[in-house]
């Protein structure tokens, strides 16, 4: 299973490969830092391989967020529901509701525009409370208004878990009225994989204050140029010199004054899923693939 909290640019999909890269080029090596941690996509697979993995966010809220999760799992406040206007005043709180704000609660998880559309806000409210809350209220609005007659009880859905709840109840209305998808919950039940990471090491600074130990390799996976991946920009031509400071340092980059030692063609998260060939590059000597 691929593990990593939903965020925009997130390397799910490439994390094996990349990882696995890296531990063949560096053997012996102890420590895997990464410092641009994002969604701890590539650190949640580093802890397969190495003994220390050291995961840093600028990002406060979503530190905060990977941390509660961790030490106390996903708790029942984790699926209260979030309306536009409560998003729009915490989104960029530096706390727990913050980082929850920016990774299920924002549209393509850019941590910047809420879920939902106005639109379709309502339905998804009224849907959020018949699956998580078992609401017959709302379930009874939810009816009215498509004219349908789900039951909870005769369904067998009030002694199911939220999740078998969802799939269940969303296959009734895909079937009865069309496609309408609770994104929130399809993440909070990712987040719930998180659980089992006590070994990460968790910072919350810039890149280079981060400190280095000893027999390590690095990886960095910086904003890339004209994209809206972070709140916080970076100095670039800073970055090219910090690594020049550093041994054993890995990009992943669509391009960088680096070797590239590896390729890989995939659906871009960032804005509309485009193919897109990302590379890994080095500043250690080996062997392209």
């Amino acid at each position: 299973m691929k593990l990593g909290m939903p965020y925009m640019g997130n390397k799910r999909k490439l994390a094996k490969r990349i990882v696995a890269k890296i531990r063949r080029d560096n053997p012996k090596a102890e420590h895997f830092y990464d410092l641009f941690g994002g969604g701890g996509a590539i650190s949640f697979e580093a802890l397969k391989h190495f003994k220390y993995v050291h995961y840093n966010e600028l990002n406060t809220g979503v530190v905060a967020l990977l941390k509660d999760i961790i030490a106390n799992g996903v708790t029942p406040k984790y699926y209260q529901w979030i309306d536009k206007g409560t998003f729009q005043k915490h989104k960029n709180d530096d706390d727990l509701f913050g980082g929850l704000c920016k990774v299920v609660w924002s549209f393509g998880n850019n941590q910047r525009d809420y879920l939902f559309a106005k639109e379709i806000e309502e339905d998804k409210r009224l849907l959020h409370f018949i699956v998580v809350d078992k609401c017959e209220k709302s379930l009874k609005e939810f009816n009215i208004k498509f004219g349908l007659d789900i039951s909870l009880e005769s369904n067998s859905l009030f002694d199911e878990t939220i999740n078998q709840r969802r799939l269940r109840i969303m296959a009734i209305v895909k079937k009865r009225v069309g496609r309408i998808d609770l994104e929130q919950l399809e993440r909070l039940e990712q987040l719930q994989q998180l659980q089992q990471l006590e070994r990460l090491q968790i910072t919350n600074l810039s890149y280079d204050k981060v400190e280095i130990e000893d027999n390590s390799v690095i990886y960095l996976d910086p904003p890339y140029k004209n994209t809206t991946k972070y709140q916080h920009g970076i100095d670039e031509s800073v970055l090219k010199e910090w690594i020049t400071k550093h041994k054993n340092v890995y990009v992943s980059s669509y391009d960088f004054n680096l070797p590239c030692i590896m390729e890989f063609e995939h659906r871009s998260t960032i804005g509309k899923s485009k193919k897109v060939i990302e590379k890994l590059f080095t500043n250690k000597g080996v062997t392209s693939e």
